[in-house]
């Protein structure tokens, strides 16, 4: 019995010129894109870098700015909620009074 050569052959010669028209692909990709990725970072103009540091600067100073904002909120949250447990231990206290009241004989002698 013979082995299928021809057919192998034929598979092969496919493959090989996917893989031609592939690496022909990647190699016109890498030549448009080039300019971008073959500069290191340390070769990029001083104008870009300070041009980054400034921007990087305004975001500090905008998330600085953001924090200082949560936490003055956070403080006015924080004694909201504190007025607000006073005046739900006030009101307990007199509802506690004016049931206590309710149940009390009045000064005439007759229960209300």
């Amino acid at each position: 019995m013979s082995l299928p050569t021809a057919e192998w052959t034929a598979a092969l010669d496919r493959m090989a010129a996917a893989l031609d028209q592939t690496l022909g692909d990647l190699d016109r990709h890498r030549e448009g894109w080039a300019a971008v990725t073959d500069t290191p970072a340390r070769a990029a103009p001083p104008d870009l870098m300070t041009w980054l540091e400034t921007r990087l600067g305004q975001w500090d100073a905008r998330l600085t700015a953001a924090a200082d904002l949560a936490a003055t909120v956070e403080g006015q949250l924080g004694e909201r909620e504190a007025v607000v447990g006073r005046w739900a231990e006030t009101f307990g206290r007199w509802q506690k009074l004016v049931e206590q009241g309710a149940g009390a004989p009045s000064t005439n002698g007759v229960a209300e």
